[in-house]
């Protein structure tokens, strides 16, 4: 924990707090996870998601505009009972920006196609289980929307507080879950930033197995992100929902 909080502060050296303007979101974001096994050892995942924003800081309306797509595609290798590496070979995103005013409503989608790869570490206590995730990004972005994609790299941390409840009346434990994750950011395409802060989130939810191969989460993400001029900052409130569908193929062979 020591080690997280050294990394809090590096980043916060870097970050100027008294930025000039504040903006504030609204978001309900959804994610449509499939997955199965290769082997005893090895995991394919396919993350289908997508994000949508309030156009008015004022109001609640989450639906009215696109904010986030994406595709997904993660291989998952089990080293230990504690330790699992993740590559992702490809992945594809459209962005849109965080709306301040109606004509962002107008500005195109940023493409962006990325890889990935991040290390998961877990310790099992008495009381809840401690999950550190290290991770690693090689973005590429069209960002002014002219066939031209800039890359750059983007490092992210994350410490994961799980807690199984036995609850009466439901079959299987339902897991509360707390997480803090860190993102920075270097490379061609974000060398003109004033620091090299991108965002942090706070996470806190629960997750819940409806059946032995359907999953569901359901959790509230408080986050802040600096803009490119380093005098603008979004908060963002995220709503965030996963449905898991496991051993997508293999429940069917498996019965067979």
């Amino acid at each position: 924990m020591k080690r997280y909080f050294i990394i809090i502060l590096i980043i916060l050296s870097f970050f100027d707090l008294k930025a000039q303007k504040n903006y504030h979101h609204n978001i309900v974001w959804g994610r449509l996870v499939l997955t199965d096994t290769l082997n005893k050892n090895l995991r394919w995942e396919l993350y289908l998601q997508h994000r949508r924003q309030n156009t008015n800081q004022t109001d609640f309306d989450v639906l009215a505009a696109s904010q986030f797509t994406s595709y997904w595609a993660w291989l998952h290798y089990t080293i230990s009972p504690r330790t699992k590496i993740s590559f992702s070979p490809i992945g594809y995103f459209k962005s849109w920006v965080l709306i301040t005013q109606p004509t962002d409503i107008e500005k195109p989608g940023i493409r962006e196609w990325r890889v990935s790869a991040r290390i998961d570490n877990e310790s099992k206590g008495k009381y809840f289980n401690l999950i550190n995730r290290y991770g690693l990004e090689y973005r590429n972005r069209d960002l002014l929307n002219n066939n031209v994609f800039q890359p750059n790299w983007r490092v992210r941390y994350m410490v994961r507080l799980e807690k199984p409840l036995k609850i009466r009346g439901l079959k299987s434990p339902l897991t509360a879950v707390l997480n803090d994750e860190i993102f920075i950011q270097f490379g061609k395409a974000v060398r003109g930033n004033p620091n090299i802060f991108d965002q942090n989130r706070i996470y806190a939810g629960f997750n819940y197995p409806f059946t032995k191969n359907i999953k569901g989460s359901l959790g509230y993400v408080w986050g802040i992100q600096a803009r490119n001029s380093g005098k603008e900052i979004d908060y963002y409130n995220f709503l965030w929902g996963v449905l898991t569908f496991d051993n997508l193929f293999s429940q069917f062979t498996k019965k067979r």
